[in-house]
């Protein structure tokens, strides 16, 4: 059986979208479900001819690392260190049943300097419906704060707690999600 596929975004894929693939991760081991699913993560920042984040991964931010690295440990997580920023792409946003986005900036808005819309909804229009905020997981219409550049260590701490919260009481929510909609597909497309 091919697992089905959640892919969740945020600007860079340098901490968020991480931290929340993670999370999800652990939580499908805590309830036994890692066989059927798999958690990957992306990010939108690379597209549209806009710049590549700067490094490939969270712990080459010393500042954004040291505030968030004490929080991970707390709720046993790690970012491993040969983990790598990778740019979305139509293959990918294709595969996904579901797609878990970390602010409506990403999901709706983000704009290139040269202000064309890049958010997700606009470079993968027809993959729209199967997309949802991330803290929509536990009933909340509200962001996952992008903390790049914020030297606050509670800024830091709020984040890697929201996402640990979406993801430990959402994890079921996840899956009927995933479910939901992978059975309106087979009853829109059928087998092929």
């Amino acid at each position: 059986m091919e697992k089905k596929l959640v892919l969740t975004v945020c600007s860079g894929n340098i901490q968020r979208s991480v931290i929340a693939q993670l999370c999800l991760s652990r939580e499908l081991v805590n309830i036994g479900r890692e066989a059927e699913f798999e958690v990957i993560s992306r990010g939108i920042q690379g597209t549209m001819g806009t710049d590549d984040p700067k490094f490939p991964n969270l712990r080459y931010y010393s500042t954004e690392y040291g505030h968030t690295e004490p929080c991970l440990r707390e709720i046993g997580i790690e970012i491993p260190v040969d983990q790598k920023a990778t740019v979305i792409d139509e293959e990918i946003v294709e595969r996904a049943s579901l797609i878990l986005v970390m602010e409506d900036d990403v999901f709706h808005t983000k704009k290139t300097p040269k202000g064309e819309l890049m958010s997700l909804v606009a470079q993968f229009p027809e993959h729209a419906y199967k997309m949802r905020l991330f803290m929509e997981l536990v009933g909340k219409q509200k962001d996952v704060a992008d903390c790049y550049g914020k030297d606050d260590a509670d800024f830091h701490r709020q984040m890697v707690m929201d996402i640990n919260e979406g993801a430990r009481d959402g994890i079921r929510t996840m899956i009927r999600w995933v479910e939901e909609l992978e059975a309106d597909k087979e009853r829109r497309f059928g087998n092929g």
